[in-house]
């Protein structure tokens, strides 16, 4: 399974999840399946780091769509053109995650701290998944070439965070089954695969425009 088809099965889950929270919230199977979305994106975000030519285009690249991305994810979500209040798409998370690496990298005399700052900014910010998901891309990157490592260390995140959350909110979250991911990340083949790397760039904001303007008009 080259980097394509990873993109293909989280856009896909993507949707199905977004579906599932627009219009059927009701049924938890839609979201279950959304789980697998965000740790292959992360993946790909470590691997992307690995191999760009120009990280700091990069960087711009995923900042800007965050900038694009956010009025469709505000009007699928909540109805509206700007609401400050729910919080940050996942590209800024991707964009912070990107950075956490580079800064990390470039600056290894300062260890976690720059990881963890953004990942406070991260989560102060309400970017999607937050500090978890800067967490993650972080050990994909850090333990690349080392399934098993991180595995374990996606697994300890998640059950932290879990932990966390129960604690605070007093529920069970749906995130356990984004482990699920874990198997697609496994039969990864290291290969780029067609080259569609705008995918993703096109696909989140404009999926999430026509589900907010069939939110609007249904």
């Amino acid at each position: 399974m080259n980097s394509t088809n990873l993109k293909i099965v989280a856009c896909l889950t993507m949707l199905i999840d977004h579906l599932g929270a627009v219009f059927f919230p009701q049924y938890i199977y839609f979201r279950i399946i959304g789980r697998i979305t965000f740790p292959i994106f992360a993946f790909l975000i470590a691997e992307g780091y690995l191999h760009t030519h120009n990280v700091k285009k990069y960087l711009i690249r995923l900042f800007t769509f965050a900038l694009i991305s956010e009025i469709p994810y505000n009007l699928a979500f909540d109805g509206k053109i700007i609401n400050f209040g729910s919080g940050l798409n996942v590209f800024f998370t991707l964009f912070f995650g990107l950075l956490a690496v580079f800064v990390y990298d470039y600056y290894k005399k300062f260890g976690l701290l720059p990881v963890l700052l953004i990942g406070i900014i991260a989560h102060l910010l309400k970017t999607d998944y937050g500090m978890l998901g800067i967490l993650v891309i972080f050990v994909f990157y850090v333990f690349r070439g080392d399934f098993y490592k991180q595995v374990l260390s996606y697994i300890l995140l998640t059950l932290v965070f879990l932990g966390i959350i129960y604690f605070e909110y007093e529920r069970i979250n749906l995130q356990v089954f984004s482990t699920l991911a874990l198997i697609f990340i496994y039969f990864y083949n290291g290969k780029k695969g067609p080259n569609i790397k705008y995918l993703f760039y096109v696909f989140y904001p404009g999926h999430l425009l026509i589900l907010g303007l069939l939110r609007y008009i249904l």
